[in-house]
């Protein structure tokens, strides 16, 4: 089990509506807006939480009114550190903008939110941290902090599923520190800027794991990068797009120079995109894939595969790829049907990538569009990977939201 992709997901799950609205890299139209809300009548006030256009439960004029700390409660629900609960308290600084884009749909901007956070799982998981999301400059310059600390209890599959069914179980503490900074390249939708990561574990295994690519010098250790992002989105809305690319490229090298205890060079990436195929079906493509250029990396930092239906971590290495389909059909304006499916691999190099077992998974699942003038919608994935197990994740708009 790779921790570097554990720890994100439970320090950030408690708030991670406010992070993928307000690191979305969507660009500001020539003019931007409060977020519409609705208007009060001579003598009713508007519900916070009903819309009156179909009188559903809508969150939207709640996300308009700026009310300051905002409490968030999110279940924890990856199959790779069992069931848990997560709680936050977010400060939202200003109210979310909508920008209005000549000849397409809105975009929401999203305001800067400072938040606190932890979370627990039935496998004695737990982690505690805090965060900021910058936005400045109507969305033209935008950065995430982070920090914190996790107690993991985690299994080890060995690089390339070499344990297989027989993985060692073992704990990770772990003390992070996470710094992204970028910045719009001019009327573009390229945004580009620089990126810090600092990695402190403290593991210990059930049993001996030397002969399993977890060597003791790596048990105790850090690790510390420095790196640069490109990115490019144009999506037409961050939480559930119906058109649009999104893609990220980012390289750091990890060095004894930077505070760490290892030399190594990773890059990671992806690219989205979404084709509506009607008014009532989109289909998405997704491209997701890490490599360790050169150096060697630690047990707790090799890229895996991120699929719904596979655990985090189950399957790490030197390079990993995956692709991913999903098709979103809107049965009513509220309630829509996903199918997904996809398949990665791992291996040693990226030249052994084409000759590496394929992995998948596929599934189904359902939204609700909780927040109508936003376009944010939530529900539930269920998961069925290759190692026959079945895994149910709460998803907050696509399954492919992500800071």
């Amino acid at each position: 089990m790779r921790a570097a992709g554990v720890v994100p997901l439970l320090v950030l799950a408690p708030a991670a509506h406010a992070i993928v609205a307000a690191d979305s890299t969507t660009q500001p139209g020539p003019t931007t807006q409060a977020a519409p809300a609705t208007q009060p009548g001579p003598t009713t006030k508007p519900s916070l939480f009903r819309d009156p256009e179909d009188g559903y439960f809508d969150v939207s004029n709640f996300l308009s009114t700026r009310v300051g700390f905002l409490p968030v409660a999110m279940p924890i629900t990856e199959p790779a550190v069992g069931y848990g609960l997560g709680l936050g308290l977010s400060f939202f600084h200003d109210k979310p903008q909508v920008v209005n884009y000549l000849g397409q749909p809105p975009r929401v901007i999203m305001p800067s939110i400072t938040m606190v956070f932890g979370a627990a799982t039935e496998s004695e998981t737990w982690s505690l941290g805090a965060g900021h999301i910058g936005v400045w400059n109507n969305g033209k310059i935008r950065s995430i902090t982070a920090a914190g600390y996790a107690n993991l209890n985690l299994d080890w599959f060995g690089k390339g599923d070499s344990l297989g069914d027989s993985p060692i179980s073992y704990t990770n503490d772990v003390f992070f520190v996470y710094q992204k900074l970028t910045f719009k390249l001019g009327d573009s939708d390229f945004f580009l800027g620089p990126q810090y990561r600092f990695l402190s574990t403290d593991a210990g295994f059930a049993r001996d794991a030397s002969n399993s690519d977890a060597p003791s010098p790596e048990l105790q250790s850090q690790t510390s990068g420095l790196g640069a992002v490109l990115a490019y989105d144009s999506l037409d809305q961050p939480f559930s797009a119906t058109r649009g690319f999104r893609a990220e490229v980012t390289y750091s090298h990890q060095a004894e120079a930077l505070g760490g205890d290892f030399d190594y060079g990773r890059l990671n990436y992806f690219g989205i995109t979404y084709v509506p195929v009607s008014n009532q079906v989109v289909l998405g493509f997704r491209v997701d894939g890490g490599l360790i250029t050169d150096g060697e990396a630690p047990f707790y930092d090799l890229p895996s595969l991120s699929l719904r239906g596979i655990p985090r971590g189950r399957y790490v290495d030197n390079a990993a790829v995956l692709t991913e389909l999903e098709l979103r059909y809107d049965i009513t304006n509220r309630w829509t049907l996903i199918g997904f499916g996809g398949v990665g691999r791992v291996a040693d190099t990226f030249g052994d990538l084409g000759s590496a077992d394929n992995h998948g998974a596929l599934g189904t699942g359902f939204r609700y569009l909780v927040a109508r003038q936003y376009g944010m919608r939530m529900g539930l994935d269920v998961g069925y990977g290759d190692d026959g197990d079945w895994s149910v994740y709460v998803t907050i708009g696509t399954g492919w939201v992500r800071p």
